[in-house]
């Protein structure tokens, strides 16, 4: 079994990464989707300080990133892999307008399952052009989720905030 802990939107609110990671110490690896608004080093070092060393990072840059430099190199979508069975496009979703449909074109062209996005500020989980969609909603507001994955590739997501 495998934990995510995956958030977006945090908008310089560092204070309130620590915490998600304090109350969720068994994080194997940590997503974020978009406007960080802070410094990709500073995301690492609270990652690091507040989680275990081999916990892993996953981020890509929202419209609200462009001003520092240390988010240039950062994607603004990204592939991976959940296991065997799950492939997932990662974005902050505002250049597909947030917009379930836009997003299955691109999720489809890479094969994937599952998109992860923010953007919206709001949390969602549901099955739309054959692709699960998760939103964590706005780790500002204090929302964020933990995704589990069962050693069977079964794939349960817990919503807090």
């Amino acid at each position: 079994m495998k934990k995510y802990l995956v958030c977006s939107d945090i908008h310089g609110r560092s204070r309130l990464l620590e915490s998600a990671l304090a109350a969720n110490p068994d994080i194997d690896t940590v997503i974020i989707a978009g406007d960080l608004e802070l410094d990709t080093y500073d995301i690492e070092d609270t990652v690091r300080l507040h989680s275990s060393p081999k916990t892993a990072l996953i981020m890509v840059k929202g419209n609200c990133d462009s001003y520092l430099t240390s988010t240039y190199a950062l994607p603004s979508s990204r592939t991976f892999h959940l296991g065997d069975k799950h492939k997932v496009l990662l974005t902050h979703g505002h250049l597909y307008q947030a917009r379930l449909d836009i997003m299955s074109y691109s999720a489809l062209e890479n094969n994937c399952d599952i998109v992860i996005f923010g953007h919206i500020h709001k949390q969602v989980d549901t099955f739309e052009f054959g692709i699960r969609f998760l939103n964590p909603g706005a780790l500002k507001n204090n929302s964020y989720m933990i995704l589990t994955l069962n050693d069977d590739g079964d794939i349960s997501v817990e919503f807090k905030g």
